[in-house]
C-alpha cells in the first residue's frame, strides 16, 4: 500500500497547514412547496494545502519519487492527517474498533480529565496480562506518538505498546491517583498496520481517557474523534506537478495539495 511520506523530522507536514472539509446537501422541492433535504455522502471530502520549506536533497528526492510513483494525480494513496488523531472513538473504549482481552472489563461513564464523563475503568479480572488495543491502517516504519490519560487509586503499572510487523516498542508507566498524560514515541516494525495498546497486569484496575495517536514524534493537544480517525484512503494529488523550488544548497520548497473524497477510517 502507498502512503504519503513523512519528513525526516518524523512529521507529516509543516506550518502553515490548511485543510478544507467539503459537505453537500441534496434538496428536493415538492409540489406543495415542502422540502426534503438529505446529506450527499458521495460529495463529502477533505483537501490539504501543505506548504513545505527547508527540504533537504533527500526529502526532495523522496517527494519527487513518490509523486512519480502515483503518476501525479492518477493513482490513489493513503494520507495520515498531519493535524488529527489517527484513532477512532478516542473517548469511547466500548466501540468495536477497540479490541480488549477476554478477561478485561471495560466500564464507561467515568469522570475524565476535562470535566466530562468520557473516561472508562479497565479491570483485569484474569490471571494473565490483558490489553486494550486499536489498529490503524498506517505504515509500521513511520514515527508515531501514542498518548493517553491514566490514573489509578493504587498506583498501578501499565504498559503502553506500539507494534507493527517487527519488534514492538514498549514503555511501562505508573498511573497515580491523579490524571496524568503518558506518551510513547518512536518508530517500529514494517509493513501495513500499526497497533497501539494499553496492557494491565493480573488484578490491576485503572482509569483511562483521551487516547490519541499522531504521525509525529511528539503529542499535540488532544483531539476527540468519533466513528473515524484521521487515516484517509483514496487520496490523490490535486496538481499536475510538484513545482519544487531550489532556494539554496540542500534547500527546497513547494506547496502540495492533496484531496480525498472518501471519509477517514479506522479499519486496517
Amino acid at each position: 500500500m502507498l502512503y504519503f511520506p513523512q519528513l525526516s523530522t518524523g512529521a507529516m507536514g509543516q506550518f502553515p497547514l490548511r485543510w478544507t472539509d467539503t459537505f453537500r446537501a441534496v434538496t428536493n422541492v415538492m409540489m406543495d412547496g415542502s422540502m426534503i433535504v438529505s446529506a450527499d455522502a458521495g460529495a463529502t471530502g477533505v483537501a490539504w494545502d501543505i506548504a513545505l520549506a527547508g527540504l533537504s536533497d533527500a526529502e526532495e528526492a523522496t517527494l519527487q519519487n513518490f509523486f512519480e510513483s502515483v503518476q501525479g494525480g492518477l493513482d490513489a494513496f493513503t494520507m495520515l492527517d498531519p493535524a488529527d488523531n489517527l484513532l477512532a472513538y478516542s473517548q469511547d473504549f466500548t466501540q468495536a474498533c477497540w479490541v480488549n482481552g477476554p478477561l478485561l472489563a471495560v466500564t464507561p461513564g467515568v469522570a475524565d480529565p476535562f470535566g466530562g464523563t468520557t473516561a472508562a475503568t479497565l479491570t483485569n479480572t484474569g490471571q494473565a496480562v490483558q490489553s486494550l488495543s486499536q489498529q490503524i491502517n498506517g505504515p509500521g516504519g513511520y514515527q508515531y506518538c501514542f498518548s493517553v490519560y491514566l490514573r489509578s487509586a493504587s498506583g498501578q503499572t501499565v504498559t503502553l505498546t506500539q507494534s507493527g510487523a517487527g519488534s514492538p516498542l514498549q514503555q511501562a508507566v505508573q498511573a497515580l491517583p491523579g490524571w496524568s498524560r503518558f506518551l510513547l514515541s518512536g518508530a517500529t516494525g514494517t509493513g501495513d498496520g500499526v497497533t497501539f495498546s494499553i496492557a494491565l497486569a493480573p488484578g490491576a484496575q485503572i482509569y483511562v481517557a483521551c487516547a490519541q495517536a499522531e504521525a509525529q514524534p511528539g503529542a499535540g493537544a488532544f483531539k476527540a474523534t468519533g466513528v473515524s480517525g484521521g487515516v484517509y484512503q483514496n487520496c490523490r494529488f490535486d496538481q499536475d506537478q510538484l513545482g519544487m523550488t531550489a532556494t539554496g544548497p540542500n534547500q527546497y520548497s513547494c506547496t502540495i495539495r492533496i484531496r480525498s473524497t472518501v471519509p477517514p477510517t479506522w479499519e486496517a
